[in-house]
């Protein structure tokens, strides 16, 4: 694979020769709810262990697997209502086999969802557990295992509130207990997984009084705590789970933040030391309705919608300063449309899934090279909200400045902006000047090639304002 590596405006570029992307999988099927939440790919040896919520012979979702280079992909379980529908959570390996959840069907009256367990090969299925509406129902997360006990949660039940719980089980579904039921100001509806360091689980509701909240509570269902109520700019309506690093905790929101599109943030695991990592913008990304996966100090993501290109969503890298954010790829629909879940990390390469899109535009399985991407380098502030429309054009092209958290000391809109774009060698193409009353500027690349090129947005006394990429394809 060659790269361009290109220092432009003092920082580092990494533009690829060819694609780095590729889809493994096209569902022709429908196989997921339009409704965000999705399972995520987990991977044994040189397979791709995964569920659909819809689909199957019978249309209440499977289990599959699919080699990683793509070969192979094969249904190994058809849920059909008595042995549970609609998984929404990703498979546990433990022991050799996977341990999953449905939220819904199951053996009795209720059919509210169930836990089991099923050999890598497809054999020996077992249903574990039958959730009831008055204890717990609706599983939407994944089961995290410690020693022979699983530990999650459910988005409704209890025998009062209805709006959730935390729970544990043996592995061989005997001792089923729930540890606390959500009521509202303790929390409610928790849609991703939980995180255990020490004797400390660790987890997310998506509504705390409209906004959701980050919890702990230990392992015998003792000392529950409130580390975090979220409050709007700091994120609102988190789906995920949270990654953990020494004593930092790591989570997204869907939406929230600075423009209401998301945030990423870290946090102490006492729930002091609150950040904003990152402020999801729409022309970055909106939406992650999934959680991060952290390696070497970089934290990867997905978004369901927007992006610096096409609008479907994107995978991006930042790392856990909150520096050095990556656009690694923008959704274009042919090849895949609204990701959901979480990446799965092997070695270099990031596997996940798309909700639409694809061949079909029922959603795709692809691979991405973490160390093969297109750098785009987020904005320097908050200042300036940057839009470019079409992104790709013909050549012609809009830069829409919007002014959003001017400083009232230096307001943006009384200064004239200076436009610059680059191609891929770093060679200069066009300059423009936006005089202090416009907000549009309509600038014109149809002379140049297909391609990738680069712009930067200065102020008046040179400084950058912003950053980002824009595609001709004639």
């Amino acid at each position: 694979m060659r790269k361009i590596i290109l220092l432009i405006f003092g920082f580092l570029w990494i533009v690829i020769g060819n694609a780095q992307y590729t889809v493994l999988y096209n569902f022709n099927y429908p196989a997921y709810n339009k409704n965000f939440v999705m399972p995520s790919l987990t991977l044994v040896g040189n397979k791709l262990y995964g569920m659909t919520t819809l689909g199957g012979s019978l249309g209440y979702g499977s289990i599959f697997s699919i080699d990683t280079n793509g070969n192979g992909y094969k249904t190994i379980l058809n849920f059909n209502d008595t042995n549970g529908a609609e998984p929404y959570g990703s498979l546990t390996l433990y022991r050799g086999k996977l341990f999953g959840m449905t939220y819904r069907g199951n053996h009795n009256y209720y059919r509210d969802g169930n836990i089991f367990s099923i050999d890598t090969d497809g054999n020996n299925f077992k249903d574990l557990y039958d959730f009831e509406p008055i204890i717990a129902w609706g599983p939407t997360g994944s089961l995290f295992i410690s020693g022979n006990v699983m530990y999650g949660m459910t988005t409704e039940g209890g025998p009062t509130y209805d709006y959730g719980a935390v729970f544990r089980i043996d592995t061989d579904g005997k001792d089923f207990r729930v540890l606390v039921n959500f009521n509202g100001s303790n929390g409610s509806y928790p849609y991703g997984d939980l995180t255990l360091s020490g004797n400390k689980l660790f987890g997310m509701t998506s509504d705390y009084f409209g906004n959701g909240d980050i919890f702990s509570i230990d392992t015998n269902g003792a000392e529950y705590k409130d580390l975090l109520e979220f409050s709007g700019t700091m994120g609102s309506l988190p789906f995920g789970d949270l990654r953990l690093s020494g004593n930092i905790l790591y989570g997204m929101t869907s939406l929230g933040g600075v423009y209401d599109h998301g945030c990423v943030f870290a946090i102490d695991t006492n729930g002091s030391n609150y950040k904003n990592l990152l402020n999801f913008n729409w022309a970055n990304g909106a939406g992650p309705y999934g959680s991060l996966v952290l390696s070497k100090g970089i934290l990867y993501g997905m978004t369901y919608s927007a992006g610096y290109t096409y609008g479907y969503g994107n995978v991006f890298s930042i790392d856990t300063n909150g520096n050095s954010y990556t656009d690694m790829f923008d959704f274009n629909n042919t090849d895949g449309a609204n990701p959901g879940g979480t990446l799965t990390l092997s070695g270099n390469i990031l596997f996940g899934m798309t909700s639409a899109g694809g061949a079909y535009g029922h959603g795709v399985i692809f691979k991405i090279d973490s160390n093969s991407t297109l750098a785009v380098n987020e904005p320097k502030s908050n200042q300036c909200l940057i839009i470019i429309f079409p992104n790709p054009s013909n050549g012609l092209f809009t830069l829409s400045l919007s002014n959003i958290n001017a400083r009232p000391d230096e307001p943006f809109g009384r200064e004239k902006c200076t436009i610059e774009i680059y191609n891929v060698m770093g060679q200069k193409v066009l300059t423009q000047i936006l005089r202090s009353s416009q907000n549009d500027k309509v600038m014109d690349l149809s002379n140049q090639p297909n391609g990738v090129y680069f712009y930067r947005v200065l102020k008046e006394d040179g400084s950058i304002i912003g950053e980002g990429k824009v595609v001709i394809e004639k």
